[in-house]
């Protein structure tokens, strides 16, 4: 990886994911690189971060020789602290980054950087090296990509910092947060606790899909009113996971869309074209 541009995303990406888990999983395949974190607290091994990234974008030479012809894919967990701290030293006028799996004792994968050195003359090489756990093929299964398809709404989002500075004080009064959209490319963050409701609204948003709504009874005797509360699609997420994506991805020249199903689940989807895609799955929280 010698491009400045692609080794200053990468970076990012890598101090996004530590901002979400202390562990991933790290899968290389032919054509792309994946981040994966799972939810352990659920008694299963689900995915609820699936990050991917093409190889092409991000470095000059690529090459993958897996477990064998027919599983030619490696699969390992690591700590992201160590590879967002590992790759940190890149900000120090790196010139290129070299990535590879070695065997120090115990699995790792080391990061070779090039950087100038101080006195300007020739360059020095930065190693560090991150052990990593080989993931058998037997419990590959346990981290395939979610599939869901059946969202009821997709909606483009606002500014993650703008909602990250109105979800912070909200946190404060309520554990949960209700996520809703309509058909009209509105947005509604909302809280509500027996002391107190308060929501931020969205208009004018973008629309990506939208299949059915949720039939809601409006305390409104104008017609638009109960035309727009009528398509409405909702659920109820826990606040500081919804949080935590926002911490972590503030990632530039990238777009986020917010998919919905009624009551079940939210799916945040970042995408920077080309370069970057990313989803973050919050189930519906159970009051």
């Amino acid at each position: 990886m010698v491009d400045v541009s692609a080794m200053r995303e990468f970076t990012n990406v890598a101090y996004s994911l530590s901002k979400l888990a202390k562990e991933c999983v790290m899968r290389i395949t032919p054509k792309k690189m994946y981040f994966i974190i799972s939810d352990d607290g659920s008694g299963t091994k689900k995915p609820f971060v699936w990050c991917e990234l093409p190889a092409d974008f991000y470095f000059n030479e690529y090459n993958v020789a897996g477990v064998n012809d027919e599983h030619n894919e490696i699969y390992l967990l690591l700590s992201t602290n160590m590879l967002s701290r590992s790759l940190s030293t890149i900000k120090n006028h790196a010139h290129s980054l070299k990535m590879k799996l070695t065997n120090r004792q115990t699995p790792c994968i080391t990061l070779e950087i090039e950087q100038s050195s101080d006195e300007g003359t020739e360059n020095r090489q930065c190693v560090h090296d991150i052990p990593v756990e080989l993931i058998p093929v037997k419990y590959w299964s346990d981290y395939a990509e979610p599939q869901f398809n059946d969202f009821h709404v997709s909606i483009q989002m606002p500014s993650l910092k703008h909602i990250k500075n109105i979800v912070e004080r909200m946190k404060h009064m309520s554990s949960s947060l209700i996520v809703s959209a309509n058909k009209y490319g509105r947005l509604t963050l909302k809280i509500k606790t027996n002391m107190v409701a308060i929501a931020a609204h969205f208009p004018d948003l973008s629309v990506e899909s939208f299949a059915v709504g949720q039939t809601i009874l409006p305390d409104s005797d104008n017609e638009n009113d109960v035309d727009e509360l009528s398509n409405v699609v909702s659920a109820v997420i826990d606040i500081k996971k919804f949080l935590m994506f926002l911490y972590g991805m503030q990632l530039n020249n990238s777009k986020t869309i917010c998919s919905i199903v009624q009551g079940k689940m939210v799916k945040l989807h970042l995408e920077q074209p080309g370069a970057l895609s990313l989803q973050y799955f919050l189930t519906q929280l159970i009051i």
